[in-house]
């Protein structure tokens, strides 16, 4: 019982040590003292009427409660990513038919039974009205996010954040079921985790045939992303099949919408991955587009993994353009112009300061194109790549040594330097800001350092992906060649490429935005062959120059990077970093991003950063060209070819995985059936209601027959007891 009324406890009180005050002074009168015997019955009797007054002026009340029974929930979800777009018998596909096995087994319509809630899940789950509103057919299946729907919505189904039906909301949730293949992009179970309702019935039904089919898959396709015009270039195609006996695969490579070459492998050989190699000729400038495709005799059920497609771009052989620059004439500056020249990718600006006559020094620029270095950042800015022969850098300006460091750290320039001797040696150069540029650490005994070794050169494992050099070429090479310096460390960030008898010789490491090289091969014209296209000297040389200029003069300004995101694997980001002429990140800047002939606006989202996001892209290599302007100047653009991380195709095996379903089951305390096995007495698995009791009315109990005569008799006693002591 509550009082419906009750003023509080405070007020409750107060009422009561009024009345008692009250009642005492009525009662302390010297008649009533007389009584002696009767005084506190009566005082007592007359306080418990001016209570039972009160508490009716309170209204004791009670709650009345009602007992209903509410219809329960059960979560139905359905697999409707591409794999349950397969026709395995019959006319409908796996989806078809697992909505065709829960209405005959559930029986969604009986309002007797559980109310089903229709949800579809590929990437994510989302709620349906009903399952003919299911979207198909998502590009993956991330099982992970049901059973984290399973555990928000574990006790009650609520419609603040799914639509789901208003008439449902508060509906305890006591199952769910589940209706898959099993390819998941996750099949490791140790990843699951089950819903916190231990309560909770799971069913998943595995959905697809028992019966393996015959499958060919091409699992990926390989080929340069650019390459020169008028050059070769190798096309390599892993292709599997399955359940194939005695057949024929034919592989065939089509560029641009055109068959340019076909291979036919027996599917004994696919059993394994087989890697197959097309040798592809790069005669047409552009992008191209590459598509492989198997082809069979048998039936297979899907052929959505029955090719693959890649980009290549032909170019044009783009020059360099290279200042080699020195301040002593000898036979290896001579050489190494020599190797330079015959380079058709190098654009060639020889300085040489050994001539000291001014009349000759003046002829001489005008004769054989004779410049000298650079007197600040925007001279040095001209070049891709320097190349620093015998020189005094000590006796260099301020400024020039402040172009020089911002020419390698800014603008993203590659630096060669060579070996010298005396003055001209890098190793008693004093300018600190020159010093951080050199990739290794000198002996401070000159005398040790500059005493020279013999041997073959050997590359290391970083040298053979660089590609200067080959392997093929060193073997070509008979010839013992000497190192300049010995007792030389590399500094922590630096690589070594080459090295002879442990002592390295091509040393390289990034300061900046650029890269430095030091050769430290002791008489390089030794390595100059014209018999043979300039012999081991000019392939050094050219690979270097090639590997230290990655960034052009063009693509200085504007740095381009492109990576999927870890949680979206089929969406490509794109960052790009954009620099003013002094390299200073430049704000308010128009950046567009060529991507597969589209144009995308790149939002700016830092000082001189800006970035862009390319949806449902699974293409393993991609191509893409950024180009940046400020108030209608061009500041520069680039392009990047890029190997992305292969995403999985939902299509690569689309068997039924009952194998993971049962063990994913397994550890999650579900229990797992064949879509062929289930019959109606799963139904019976769900409680169809639950008993919930809720309060109907609040009703008083003061007006009760009861109450009233008690009350009636108290004040009659009362009145009986004042009159036979003479009081009234």
């Amino acid at each position: 019982m509550i009082f419906a009324d009750y003023s509080g406890h405070f007020i409750a009180a107060l009422l009561l040590v009024i009345f008692a005050v009250l009642m005492g002074i009525a009662f302390y009168t010297n008649q009533i003292l007389k009584l002696r015997i009767w005084k506190w019955p009566l005082s007592l009797m007359q306080l418990a009427s001016v209570v039972a007054f009160l508490f009716i002026l309170w209204n004791p009340s009670r709650l009345e409660f009602s007992e209903t029974a509410r219809r329960n929930s059960v979560l139905v979800l359905f697999d409707t990513s591409q794999s349950m777009s397969v026709v395995e018998k019959g006319s409908i596909n796996r989806l078809e038919k697992a909505i065709d096995a829960f209405e005959k087994t559930f029986n969604p319509s009986d309002n007797q039974g559980p109310n089903y809630q229709i949800y579809g899940f590929d990437y994510e789950p989302y709620f349906c009205e009903s399952s003919d509103s299911l979207r198909q057919w998502g590009s993956q299946t991330n099982m992970n996010s049901i059973f984290r729907l399973l555990d928000r919505y574990t006790f009650v189904v609520e419609s603040d954040e799914l639509d789901v039906d208003q008439g449902h909301r508060g509906s305890k949730v006591v199952g769910a079921i589940i209706f898959s293949d099993g390819q998941a992009d996750n099949k490791n179970v140790n990843t699951y985790f089950s819903p916190r309702n231990s309560d909770l019935q799971v069913i998943m039904v595995g959905v697809g045939s028992k019966d393996p089919k015959p499958d060919v898959e091409i699992k990926s396709i390989k080929a340069p992303l650019q390459v020169a015009i008028d050059t070769a270039y190798t096309v390599e195609v892993i292709t599997t099949a399955n359940n194939l006996k005695n057949q024929t695969v034919t592989i065939e490579l089509l560029k641009d919408d055109y068959i340019i070459a076909s291979k036919q492998i027996s599917s004994d050989e696919l059993s394994q991955s087989k890697k197959s190699e097309f040798i592809i000729s790069a005669d047409k400038l552009g992008r191209h587009n590459l598509l492989v495709r198997a082809k069979t005799s048998a039936q297979e059920i899907n052929s959505a993994n029955n090719f693959r497609c890649a980009m290549v771009q032909v170019v044009e052989n783009s020059k360099l353009k290279v200042l080699f620059y020195s301040q002593a004439a000898d036979f290896s500056f001579g050489k190494i112009r020599q190797a330079l020249v015959r380079d058709k990718k190098i654009d060639l600006v020889l300085g040489l300061d050994a001539v000291i006559t001014p009349l000759l020094a003046d002829k001489n620029r005008t004769t054989c194109g004779n410049v000298k270095l650079p007197e600040d950042k925007a001279g040095f800015y001209n070049y891709d790549v320097i190349i620093l022969g015998q020189c005094d850098v000590d006796n260099l300006t301020n400024a020039q040594i402040d172009g020089l460091y911002s020419f390698v750290v800014d603008r993203g320039g590659g630096l060669i330097l060579l070996p010298g001797k005396g003055e001209f040696s890098p190793a008693i150069w004093k300018n600190e800001k020159i010093k951080t540029l050199i990739p290794i650490f000198f002996n401070t005994d000159i005398e040790t350092i500059q005493s020279p070794g013999y041997g073959k050169m050997a590359l290391t494992i970083e040298g053979i992906d660089s590609k200067i050099i080959s392997q093929t070429d060193l073997k070509e090479d008979k010839e013992l060649i000497s190192t300049n310096y010995l007792n030389i460390d590399k500094k922590p960030a630096a690589t070594i490429f080459a090295t002879i008898a442990d002592n390295p010789v091509i040393t390289v490491h990034r300061v900046g935005r650029g890269r430095v090289c030091l050769v430290n091969i002791s008489k390089l014209f030794e390595l100059y062959c014209e018999d043979i296209d300039g012999g081991m000297l000019q392939k050094i040389f050219s690979g270097l120059t090639s590997y230290l200029g990655k960034v052009s003069s063009l693509e200085a300004a504007v740095e381009l990077f492109a990576q999927r995101l870890p949680n979206e694997m089929n969406n490509i980001k794109f960052d790009a970093y954009v620099y003013d002429k002094s390299f200073a990140p430049v704000s308010g800047a128009t950046v567009l991003l060529n991507f597969t002939d589209k144009v995308i606006h790149m939002d700016q989202v830092g000082q001189g950063h800006y970035a862009a996001k390319i949806l449902n892209n699974t293409d393993e290599a991609i191509i893409a060209t950024a180009q940046a302007q400020i108030d209608s100047v061009f500041l520069g653009e680039k392009t990047i070819a890029v190997n992305l991380p292969t995403v999985r195709i939902e299509m690569a095996n689309i068997e039924l995985d009952s194998k993971f379903l049962k063990e994913l089951a397994n550890k999650l305390g579900c229990k797992y059936f064949d879509i062929d096995d289930i019959d109606e007495d799963l139904a019976k698995m769900f409680e169809a209601t639950t008993k919930t009791s809720s309060v109907n009315r609040m009703s008083s109990v003061w007006p009760r027959w009861s109450l009233l005569l008690s009350l009636c008799l108290l004040l009659s006693v009362t009145w009986f007891i004042r009159r036979s002591i003479g009081l009234v």
